[in-house]
């Protein structure tokens, strides 16, 4: 269930690029500096789970969008079902890891 690490990055890279926002008009949108939005797309800064929900919402994208982005990060998604899923597939990958 755990992807590579810049799985997520790359998407919000992309969304970012589709976008056609600046750094400053998505840090405006989700009130963040605009010097941290450009680590987080640049991967010097990892952000938590809220500042990714904030940035999908500055994006516009759908919710199972940025609950793809919160998977590919490692991160629970946002919807209750996908929590659970999230919850027993990382359990699953613990319990693979010690056999």
């Amino acid at each position: 269930m755990l992807s590579d690490a810049n799985e997520y990055l790359n998407k919000l890279i992309e969304v970012h690029e589709r976008s056609g926002l600046s750094f400053r008009e998505v840090a405006q949108e989700c009130d963040l500096d605009p010097s941290y939005v450009h680590y987080i797309l640049k991967g010097a800064r990892r952000p938590h789970r809220d500042v990714l929900i904030a940035l999908g919402f500055a994006y516009r994208l759908d919710r199972w969008e940025v609950d793809e982005i919160l998977l590919l990060a490692g991160l629970p998604p946002i919807g209750r079902s996908a929590v659970r899923e999230f919850r027993q597939d990382l359990y699953k990958d613990k319990e693979g890891e010690k056999e």
